[in-house]
């Protein structure tokens, strides 16, 4: 009994690299993205704060003593398994030293 070798036609041979490739592409932009909105995450974080500190302020008269504060307070919401805030109070008139930090970055303000 003879075997016949069946090849495979060249259209669809191209189609499913081409397929591939674009799954590729797509795989690559995806992780591209989610990078950058780590990113904004983390700016939207830090503004949150800043403005949750500059409005204890005005309506208070004095800065808020810790970070807890904010968000008890002030709505502010941080995700403590990715970001560290270090806060530093000087005065309740003096505005305080704030940074939000990525958990294993070391990223400053």
């Amino acid at each position: 009994m003879k075997f016949r070798r069946i090849a495979a036609p060249r259209g669809l041979v191209l189609s499913v690299l081409i397929f591939c490739a674009l799954i590729a592409l797509f795989w690559f932009g995806f992780g591209s993205a989610s990078g950058g909105n780590e990113e904004q995450n983390l700016k939207v974080t830090r503004a949150a704060v800043q403005r949750a500190i500059v409005s204890c302020y005005a309506i208070e008269g004095a800065y808020p003593p810790n970070v807890k504060y904010l968000e008890d307070h002030y709505g502010v919401i941080i995700n403590h398994d990715k970001y560290v805030v270090s806060y530093e109070r000087a005065g309740s008139n003096i505005m305080p030293a704030f940074e939000v930090l990525e958990k294993g970055k070391g990223e400053s303000q």
